[in-house]
């Protein structure tokens, strides 16, 4: 067995992939490549001691964290485009990777060790950013003229309505009351259809150029309340929330609860049918935010569709017996991005899902 040991870590030595191995719970490097030591800016020296102790700055940014909660989970965790800074010679870099952090698990299921992988893909997270962002100029002038094609369509006909009905009310005053009646329904349906028209184009414009509203959220009575209203929705479930540390945050309270109603409301909505159904709520202050965990032990989703259901209408597929629109996520993974957060999934399937939420500090002080 060792030799077979020492065999597979010979290969894995020449591997050009960044691998890293971590075999206790206070994340000792077992092992790592060379790829990764090359993308880390670091040498062979960190083997033997802590992931924490030999990357202060990972610790800080909540990534330590992380495979904390990979291994008490025993979930597996990924992630793409992640920002991260790397230290090269006393000078922070940012760069943007993807990676995994694959739990090794025993017979009884339990954790022995943590396999790490990653890949530097900052120039093509760049050279993406700077296509986007032409791309969103070129798309909002496009939505721009679209809408002022829109409104001058959609308004036409209902401003034409009243100014019809005002001319003919004015030339026949003596008209039935049965005849004014049903003119002044006709208004009242035209200035509702208005009105419609003009909200939905505020909000529009709200989302795309209106300054964020930030304030202190008090967490513990914003997810108080959350759970509150979502046990009136589902009666019929039954689940035990444990509420951890809940710190407060600075951002927009509007933002937070729809964040947090649509994530609390498809834990309980997708709770297993048999056994307990658990789900617990907890954060931890990261150094440039706060970071929630939402933990439940429900039906899961399937490994290869966690990003999928970051898009809209797309749904996973094993939800097809519970009724929804596929809507929710695609919503959130919007608003978080909105406050400059994001949100990670992990699942298994029969196991549970954890979601990661990263609320940055806001650039605004408050009073």
């Amino acid at each position: 067995m060792k030799i077979a040991a020492n065999f597979l870590l010979s290969v894995l030595e020449q591997c050009p992939s960044a691998i890293a191995i971590y075999d206790s719970k206070e994340l000792n490097i077992a092992f790592v490549s060379q790829g990764m030591l090359d993308i880390c800016c670091v040498d062979r020296s960190i083997l033997g001691r802590s992931f924490c102790a030999c990357f202060p700055n990972f610790k800080e940014e909540g990534f330590s964290s992380i495979l904390k909660n990979v291994w008490k989970t025993g979930i597996v965790y990924q992630a793409e485009d992640t920002p991260a800074y790397i230290v090269h010679d006393g000078t922070k870099i940012l760069r943007y990777f993807n990676f995994e952090y694959r739990p090794l698990l025993d017979e009884d299921g339990k954790t022995y060790a943590i396999m790490h992988t990653a890949s530097d893909v900052t120039d093509r997270h760049l050279a993406y950013k700077n296509v986007k962002e032409k791309q969103e100029q070129l798309m909002l002038s496009r939505e721009l003229d679209v809408l002022a094609s829109t409104l001058a369509h959609d308004l036409k006909n209902p401003l034409s309505v009243l100014k019809i009905g005002n001319s003919f009310l004015s030339k026949n005053v003596g008209v039935s009351v049965k005849v004014s009646k049903k003119w002044f329904e006709t208004f009242a349906a035209s200035i509702q259809n208005i009105e419609s028209i003009i909200n939905q184009t505020l909000q529009l414009g709200k989302i795309r150029r209106a300054e964020k509203e930030v304030a202190c959220v008090a967490m513990d009575k914003k997810i108080g309340n959350c759970i509150d209203e979502i046990k009136l929705v589902y009666p019929d479930k039954h689940m035990e929330f444990i509420l951890g540390d809940l710190f407060p945050l600075y951002t927009d309270g509007g933002i937070v609860y729809q964040v947090f109603i649509n994530l609390i409301g498809n834990a309980v909505k997708y709770a297993k049918k048999s056994g307990e159904a658990l789900l617990h709520i907890y954060s931890e202050k990261a150094d440039k935010g706060v970071v929630y965990y939402i933990e439940d032990n429900g039906i899961g989703i399937p490994g290869d569709e966690l990003q999928k259901v970051f898009l809209t209408n797309e749904r996973a597929s094993n939800t097809a017996k519970v009724a929804g629109t596929g809507i929710g996520l695609a919503l959130v993974k919007h608003l978080m991005e909105h406050i400059g957060g994001t949100i990670h999934l992990s699942s298994e399937l029969n196991k549970g899902t954890v979601v990661r939420l990263f609320f940055p500090v806001s650039s605004r002080t408050l009073a």
